[in-house]
């Protein structure tokens, strides 16, 4: 069978399915959550039949990204019942999945994140739904542990069935990282992100030189369940800050080994100590899942880059994305603790300290000093050049700067009474004062790093190789 035809007859399955699955929850034959996992499962199993068994990946890609890009569109003019909550996963799988294709990923390993995704992920919302209880915000929306047991049980099963080869215990371990991703997940983000980090993670794994050991196996698990008892009985994250500091070290680890876990290291014990010079009360100063991600994120992707091309520069980039963020967050930490004269750094007028877009001195100073010893531990745990650690305290010392300009132009700043304030809630006398309702401390933190590090990569690119 020709791929034209083949991507004819499978394209027109799904929209018959689509229309009859839609038609069904108009006329009440068939409740909402079932039939929008139907047409999960049928639309993204299909695809990975077609992407498992068609020859022209290219062609097949080019397809699936342009059918996302269309189905985007759709979303975004007509309102589907199928569509009654706001996501557009439905839109985002084919993109994910063609755009892989496109990068030259094996067609096998696409095809198997898009089972798990088919399969997993509606299995979690089938558990979750019924017997999920009690729920957690682990990011943005409730999920339940029940779920992810559902979706890790899943997934661990596809992988079984797709590396029949492998030990039991690295079935698991393959299936770990996507049900981590679809515990932080939030409007249909997961159809997307699943993906993506299920192929990364796969690779990964199966370049590792331990593959086959389960001596490394229990001693890594050790190590992540002491460093979680650690973290929490000091407090320096919560539930879901520890969580999202799993999936971040997990990663790390797997790209980078313990180099690349330095880094984050340095970033908490850093941020947390510094916070906790001049405080007594720490219970409000534990981090979230949010603030995990948008201070490491970034870093967590670029050494992922570098653990699956072996290419220097992605490592040094890497450091660098964890630069900006241990130099803002201490610099913050220091300055609020310090106090002293803070400027906004638009127009150097004085301002109320602890508000984003504020410079002091004192906080300033704090950030260059920890980008001067984290240079120090650079210098010695890889094999760096002069110009490549002056670029990482650059961009480090850049970055923080970009933050609070960003902060200062465009972050959300509420007023209640007369006193000012970032943290917004359902409390009817809080008014925006200033700023971009949606863009809070955490968006300015992941924006400013994600810009930084575009110009960084331009220039590095430009003036040194």
């Amino acid at each position: 069978m020709s791929s034209f035809l083949l991507f004819s007859l499978a394209g027109a399955a799904i929209l018959v399915v689509t229309i009859l699955i839609e038609l069904a929850i108009r006329k009440n034959w068939l409740p909402y959550f079932t039939g929008r996992k139907l047409l999960h499962i049928i639309a993204i199993g299909t695809t990975a039949w077609i992407i498992d068994r068609d020859q022209d990946i290219f062609i097949l890609g080019i397809t699936l990204v342009v059918m996302g890009l269309l189905l985007l569109v759709v979303l975004f003019k007509f309102k589907w019942w199928l569509q009654q909550e706001s996501s557009y996963g439905i839109a985002l799988f084919p993109i994910a999945l063609g755009g892989l294709l496109l990068m030259g990923v094996p067609a096998f390993m696409v095809a198997t994140a898009a089972w798990v995704l088919a399969v997993s992920d509606a299995s979690a919302g089938w558990v979750g739904r019924r017997w999920g209880s009690p729920k957690y915000i682990f990011l943005s929306e409730s999920k339940s542990y029940q779920g992810a047991a559902a979706f890790f049980i899943s997934a661990s099963i596809c992988m079984a069935i797709r590396f029949p080869d492998l030990h039991i215990g690295w079935w698991g371990l393959l299936a770990f990282i996507p049900t981590l991703t679809e515990l932080f997940s939030w409007r249909g983000s997961d159809n997307f992100f699943i993906p993506i980090f299920t192929v990364g993670w796969i690779l990964l794994i199966l370049r590792t030189t331990y593959l086959g050991s389960w001596v490394w196996m229990i001693a890594a698990a050790c190590i992540f369940i002491f460093l979680g008892w650690w973290v929490i009985h000091k407090k320096w994250l919560n539930e879901s800050g520890w969580w999202a500091a799993v999936w971040v070290a997990a990663v790390l680890w797997m790209s980078g080994g313990w180099i690349a876990l330095s880094a984050p290291v340095f970033l908490l014990v850093a941020g947390s100590i510094a916070g906790r010079i001049f405080h007594k009360a720490h219970s409000s100063d534990q981090r979230t899942a949010q603030q995990v991600f948008a201070n490491g994120w970034l870093g967590v992707i670029l050494y992922m880059l570098y653990g699956l091309t072996d290419q220097f520069h992605w490592q040094v980039f890497a450091w660098c994305s964890f630069a900006i963020s241990i130099c803002d967050t201490v610099s913050s930490e220091v300055g609020t603790a310090i106090g002293g004269k803070t400027y906004n750094i638009t127009n150097f007028r004085k301002m109320q300290s602890g508000l984003s877009g504020g410079v002091s001195i004192a906080g300033t100073l704090g950030g260059l000093v920890a980008l001067l010893l984290l240079a120090a531990c650079l210098y010695f745990l890889l094999p760096v050049t002069t110009i490549q650690l002056f670029l990482v305290v650059a961009v480090g010392m850049i970055g923080m700067l970009v933050d609070s300009f960003i902060g200062s132009k465009w972050q959300a700043l509420w007023k209640k009474g007369h006193v000012l304030t970032e943290t917004s809630s359902q409390d009817e006398n809080l008014k925006l004062e200033k700023g971009i309702v949606w863009l809070d401390n955490h968006w300015v933190n992941f924006l400013s790093n994600a810009l930084t590090m575009l110009l960084a990569y331009l220039l590095y690119f430009i003036f040194i190789l």
